[in-house]
C-alpha cells in the first residue's frame, strides 16, 4: 500500500503534542493550533482552527483541562488514529473530493453519513454494509454517525475493516458489557456515544477504565427545551466525563425548539466554562457541510433503510437503500 507521508506527518505531530498536552496543555494545545494554521489548507480545518485560536486566548478555558483530561486518559493510539481520519481523511483528501464530484456531477455530497443498523439486514447480507460503507467513501465520506440498538457483534468487524474512516458509535449502556470493552480496546478509529439513562454511569466508568474515548448524548423533544437550557441536562452529563455531549432532536421536533436548542449550545461552547465540547448533532453537521462544500446536505438511512434529510424522512420505495 503507498504511504501518504502527509498523513505520517501529521500522525506524528499529534503523538508529540499528546505527549506535551499532560505536561503543559495550555502551550502545547496553542502551539498544536498556530501549527495547524500555519499548514492548513482546506477552509474548514482553518476556520475552525481560527476559531478554536481565538477561544484559547481565555487563559481560564475549560477546553485546556478537556484537552488534558484526553492527553492523560484517553489511549494515544485511538486518539491518534480517529482525530486523523477525521481531521485529514475527511476535512481534508475526502472534502477535495466530495467538492469535486460535486462540480463534475452536479449533486450533493454530505461529509458525514449517518446510518441506522438493522440487525436483519447485516445478518442475512452481510455484505451489504460493507458496500455501503465502501460507496461513500468512493465519494469522498469518511465519517460513519452509525446507530445501533442490538447485538453488536456482527457490527465491529466492520468498524475495524475501514480503518481509514471514523465512526461514532450511539449506543445504550446495556450494550456496554466487558465483551465490548475487550474488543473495542484493539479498534482505533471508533468513538462511543452513550445514551443517556440509568445504565450510563456504569458504561462510561467501563469506558474510562478502557482508555476509550466516548461522549453522552441525549434525544429531545419540545417539551425538553426548559429543562435543557436550564442547564440540568448538562449538569447531569458533567458527572460521567466524556469528551462530548450531544443533543440529536426527534423527528417530531419543531424547527423552532431546535433553533432554541443550537443556539444553546453555540452559548455553552462559547463561554468555555465546562470541559466538555457540546454540539446539536444535525446543526453541527450542516455547519460543517455548509464551510466544506457551497451547499448544506445531511444524508442518513434509517434501520428500515428509509432516506433522511435535514428537513424529512422519505417513506417513498424508490429512496430506500435496500
Amino acid at each position: 500500500m503507498k504511504q501518504d507521508a502527509t498523513r505520517i506527518l501529521v500522525e506524528a505531530t499529534v503523538r508529540r503534542t499528546l505527549k506535551s498536552i499532560q505536561e503543559c496543555p495550555e502551550r502545547a494545545t496553542r502551539n498544536f493550533v498556530d501549527l495547524g494554521l500555519q499548514f492548513s489548507r482546506g477552509r474548514f480545518q482553518t476556520s475552525l482552527l481560527e476559531q478554536f485560536r481565538k477561544m484559547l486566548q481565555n487563559e481560564k478555558s475549560a477546553y485546556y483541562d478537556l484537552a488534558k483530561r484526553i492527553a492523560t486518559g484517553v489511549d494515544h493510539d485511538l486518539v491518534t488514529t480517529f482525530g486523523v481520519n477525521v481531521g485529514y481523511n475527511g476535512f481534508t483528501k475526502g472534502a477535495r473530493l466530495i467538492r469535486r464530484i460535486e462540480a463534475e456531477r452536479g449533486f450533493n455530497i454530505p461529509w458525514a453519513l449517518h446510518v441506522g443498523i438493522n440487525e436483519e439486514k447485516l445478518a442475512a447480507e452481510p455484505g451489504f454494509y460493507p458496500d455501503l460503507f465502501r460507496q461513500a467513501t468512493a465519494l469522498g465520506i469518511h465519517t460513519f454517525l452509525v446507530f445501533a440498538d442490538g447485538d453488536l457483534n456482527n457490527l465491529l468487524p466492520l468498524v475495524q475493516e475501514k480503518a481509514d474512516c471514523a465512526f461514532i458509535l450511539f449506543l445504550h449502556g446495556r450494550q456496554i458489557d466487558d465483551a465490548f470493552l475487550t474488543r473495542m480496546r484493539s479498534i482505533k478509529n471508533a468513538m462511543v456515544s452513550v445514551y443517556l439513562d440509568e445504565d450510563t454511569s456504569a458504561a462510561c466508568e467501563g469506558l474510562r477504565a478502557g482508555r476509550l474515548l466516548y461522549a453522552a448524548h441525549s434525544w429531545y423533544l419540545d417539551q425538553d427545551v426548559p429543562q435543557i437550557v436550564s442547564g440540568h441536562w448538562l449538569q447531569s452529563i458533567l458527572a460521567f466525563r466524556p469528551a462530548f455531549a450531544l443533543l440529536r432532536a426527534d423527528h417530531a421536533c419543531s424547527r423552532q425548539a431546535q433553533q432554541e436548542i443550537y443556539q444553546y449550545i453555540v452559548d455553552v461552547r462559547n463561554s468555555q466554562r465546562y470541559p466538555v465540547l457540546c454540539m446539536e448533532i444535525k446543526q453541527d453537521t450542516l455547519l460543517i457541510d455548509r464551510i466544506i462544500s457551497d451547499g448544506e446536505c445531511f444524508v442518513g438511512f434509517d434501520a428500515n433503510g428509509n432516506l433522511r434529510t435535514h428537513e424529512e424522512t422519505y417513506s417513498d420505495v424508490r429512496y430506500n437503500v435496500f
